[in-house]
């Protein structure tokens, strides 16, 4: 289901059915970007990706993969070339986002590919593994990084267990990537790492149990995380970090599970999936850690696009 907070008072619930009737989103949409004028929707289950007008929600088209791909995650390299993750395929897929035509079916990478994020001259593709699932499989929990010239493999990044969230900072030539680590591991922590877009080498490193979204905010280049205990910023250069706003998710029923930035705003948009049964909330959060709204949204709110 996608959503439309629309202002202070208004949600669209299910913005798909509202502005086109009989136009179902399908099962499951795991991502959303913006890019120009238009938005992009991941849905695996369904392996589609849904193409809306960003501002009036009216459907442009849609991009149908083949049933061994179900994309996961999205991003751009420029305005006719994008990818999505290939979750259960351990692969990429390449595709025009102009003519929804896809240009290389499969790239294969490393195990369960889940985030990916481009800087407009490498690929960077986060190998999760499943955590301990698939821990032992080559390629487990690194970070693949591919030319977008023709999708050879230039780098690895090592050291980066059941790797997550992949955001690219370009205009600093950094590359952030969130990872869990492993329940078989519990003495150890997930967290963050910054690494240089260049050389590929970790900068710096953040210790956080169970992180499950990360952020770079564009103004500043600093990013925030969001984990166990709430969110915190964390800024290049500083070990310790400034929490903006505490929270635990132990609770069964009060689940933070997605984050967002508008840095227009300057607002962080917390998503609660709450039971993962039932409808979910989205927590609009200042930088003070002031919560400025709560919004009913649809089942598990995953995924954030301004």
């Amino acid at each position: 289901m996608l959503s439309y907070v629309l202002s202070d008072v208004q949600v669209v619930r299910d913005a798909v059915q509202a502005v086109n009737p009989g136009n179902r989103l399908g099962d499951t949409a795991t991502d959303v970007v913006v890019h120009g004028d238009r938005m992009y929707v991941a849905v695996s289950a369904s392996h589609t990706i849904e193409v809306f007008d960003r501002v009036t929600g009216v459907a442009y088209g849609r991009l149908r993969l083949s049933s061994e791909e179900e994309p996961y995650r999205l991003c751009f390299a420029n305005d006719t070339t994008a990818y999505c993750t290939n979750l259960t395929d351990d692969s990429i897929t390449e595709f025009n986002p102009q003519t929804l035509q896809t240009r290389v079916v499969r790239v294969p990478v490393g195990p369960a590919p889940e985030g990916i994020a481009s800087n407009g001259r490498h690929v960077f593709v986060a190998n999760s593994g499943y955590g301990d699932l698939r821990v032992n499989e080559p390629l487990a929990g690194t970070l693949s990084v591919l030319s977008v010239i023709d999708l050879s493999v230039v780098a690895v990044v090592d050291s980066v267990p059941n790797a997550a969230t992949v955001r690219c900072d370009a205009s600093r030539n950094r590359v952030w990537v969130s990872y869990r680590n492993l329940a078989s591991k519990s003495e150890l922590l997930g967290g963050a790492v910054l690494i240089d877009a260049s050389t590929f080498q970790i900068l710096q490193r953040w210790a956080f149990r169970s992180p499950h979204g990360l952020v770079v905010d564009s103004v500043t280049g600093n990013a925030f995380i969001l984990h166990e205990e709430g969110v915190d910023a964390l800024t290049i250069g500083e070990s310790l970090t400034r929490r903006v706003i505490s929270h635990s998710s132990t609770q069964g029923n009060d689940v933070w599970y997605g984050l967002g930035f508008d840095a227009t705003r300057r607002i962080l948009w917390i998503g609660n999936a709450r039971g993962y049964v039932t409808d979910g909330e989205t927590i609009a959060v200042e930088m003070n850690g002031t919560i400025v709204g709560r919004y009913p949204v649809g089942a598990n709110p995953t995924a954030f696009a301004f």
